[in-house]
């Protein structure tokens, strides 16, 4: 088969992340960057030898012949370059969020389904190693029936002073949710696809200044109820996932790639009160060992769930495996990040009236 050509709309910090993934793909090539600052789309293209590079999105997918586009682009763009390379004929690979709001993201599922091609969002976590394990005890019974799931999101303290302090413009601070909405999508689709399709939220909120720095949500999905929290101010920054079901519970902490399983057992009380300590001790151990050697051998790189996720989107473009992810699940998550910024907008103080 000949390779699959594939182009990059963006050239920023999160497309050099994409572009290696790609290089390591078998029938697969990395044709076409395209960015409008032409010093980003040169930088990048001189990187990964990339043969082709663009100012404008509409000359690339009319002159590049290509098969695939990752729209790796700020968020507000995002619905408008994706359908560009949908009608194009092209698939497309998305950034999170999928788009800015939940009408564009229904705009966009539609024109997928009428030009018949693949939308698959970058939900990057979903595929991290210890989310596919901790999906594979849900999915093998080894959980029980899940009952509760919870899902925590901190922010990086560099980052997040950087841009509200205003020492570094970045896109997120347009975006409805302001900075957290950079941060909101990925504990979002963690808990969208834990709990199943959401039917009700319920959201309660923290103010500083007139900006939310803490937010939680409690919904309920088809499987289970589940909770989210986004902290702005919690130190040290904290990224998990708590999976409890009726035989044991899981926790995944992202920021370490570690997972403990906890469980029951019945021993003497004095017993009890030492072996879990010393089983959770355990896990961490043998988890921090194989991490520090993967990560030393260059197994494992950053943002493993995107690797993941890069290479069952082209497996599924090659042999009609499924889809990674889909855009309906993109919308879903969107439309759960348009509640919580309506309660922020409904609850902000400086808006005289609402409540």
């Amino acid at each position: 088969m000949a390779p699959v050509r594939v182009g990059l709309a963006g050239c920023g910090r999160i497309a050099r992340t994409h572009a290696q993934y790609l290089r390591g793909l078998a029938n697969v090539r990395l044709v076409a960057v395209c960015d409008p600052i032409e010093s980003a789309a040169q930088a990048l293209g001189d990187a990964f030898q990339v043969p082709e590079r663009f100012s404008d999105l509409q000359e690339m997918l009319a002159r590049a012949s290509l098969d695939a586009v990752h729209v790796v682009t700020p968020p507000a763009t995002h619905e408008a370059a994706a359908t560009a390379a949908l009608e194009a004929g092209v698939h497309v690979l998305v950034e999170k969020p999928m788009t800015v709001d939940r009408a564009e993201a229904d705009r966009l599922v539609a024109v997928a389904r009428r030009t018949g091609r693949t939308l698959a969002v970058d939900h990057n976590r979903w595929f991290d190693p210890v989310v596919l394990r901790a999906r594979a005890l849900l999915d093998e019974g080894a959980l029980g029936e899940l009952v509760g799931v919870d899902v925590v999101q901190g922010a990086a303290v560099d980052e997040v002073q950087a841009v509200a302090a205003g020492a570094r413009r970045h896109w997120s601070a347009d975006l409805p949710g302001g900075v957290m909405h950079d941060l909101a999508p990925h504990p979002a689709y963690l808990l969208r696809n834990f709990v199943g399709r959401i039917s009700d939220v319920q959201i309660s909120s923290v103010r500083d200044g007139g900006t939310v720095q803490d937010l939680r949500a409690v919904v309920l999905g088809e499987r289970c109820l589940g909770t989210m929290t986004i902290s702005m101010r919690a130190r040290p920054f904290t990224n998990t996932v708590r999976l409890m079901g009726t035989k044991k519970t899981v926790e995944v902490n992202l920021n370490n790639m570690t997972l403990v399983v906890r469980q029951g057992r019945r021993v003497p009380k004095l017993v009890g009160k030492v072996l879990p300590n010393l089983e959770e001790a355990g896990q961490l151990l043998a988890a921090t060992v194989v991490n520090g050697i993967a990560f030393a051998t260059g197994r494992q790189r950053y943002f493993p769930g995107m690797g993941i996720l890069i290479e069952r989107f082209y497996r599924h473009l090659a042999a009609g495996t499924p889809p990674p992810t889909s855009g309906e699940e993109g919308a879903d998550v969107v439309g759960l990040l348009d509640a919580l910024w309506e309660h922020a907008r409904r609850t902000d103080p400086r808006r005289p009236g609402d409540t």
